[in-house]
């Protein structure tokens, strides 16, 4: 089974915990995961589970061939914490820029925080992914983010109140693409 690390970055309180439990399963008996509790993340939490999961979409079975066990590092948006980060972002295969949809600019650092993680690992578009939140309700229009180092990667809206299911595909689809990628970059590596 292979073991692949994937960041969650992006600015503070813009979701990335509420998003992570949910992809984990760690609030799986929560009857409306949008409600579960999160608090501010000191430092960074490593949550685990294994693809595929127990209880898949089976409607949708492209990636449930992905045999993988997962980890996400929810890093915290805190730049209190940046002294931590180079060993955070060890060893990752892909990130996941969050940012609050419902907070104007809140997209505006992203480069940034492209900079700090995806450039340094050297990973291709598609190990990263972009998730436009939103913490309730109705999702207002979707405006990919301004962020310029991103704008080739694939963008999602999210909102755990509104079809959460799609943000576990969307994610898992993800997954499987940022292991293939490095895979190829290791194989590319070894070849020369």
């Amino acid at each position: 089974m292979a073991e692949v690390k994937v960041l969650f970055v992006g600015p503070k309180e813009a979701g990335k915990t509420a998003l992570a439990n949910y992809l984990s399963g760690a609030i799986q008996n929560a009857d409306d995961p949008a409600l579960a509790p999160t608090r501010p993340t000191v430092g960074c939490r490593v949550l685990e589970f294994d693809l595929p999961r127990g209880n898949q979409n089976q409607e949708n079975k492209t990636f449930t061939a992905i045999k993988a066990s997962v980890e996400i590092w929810d890093i915290s948006g805190d730049r209190a914490y940046e002294g931590g980060w180079a060993a955070a972002r060890h060893n990752a295969i892909g990130a996941v820029f969050v940012y609050d949809g419902d907070k104007p600019g809140d997209d505006k650092d992203l480069d940034q925080w492209y900079k700090w993680f995806a450039e340094p690992l050297g990973l291709r578009e598609s190990q990263c992914l972009v998730m436009c939140h939103h913490k309730g309700g109705v999702s207002r229009g979707f405006k990919p983010p301004s962020a310029r180092s991103l704008a080739k990667v694939h963008a999602v809206q999210t909102n755990l109140e509104e079809k959460a299911t799609v943000i576990r595909d969307e994610f898992d689809k993800f997954v499987a693409e940022a292991l293939k990628a490095s895979r190829e970059k290791e194989e590319q590596g070894i070849i020369g």
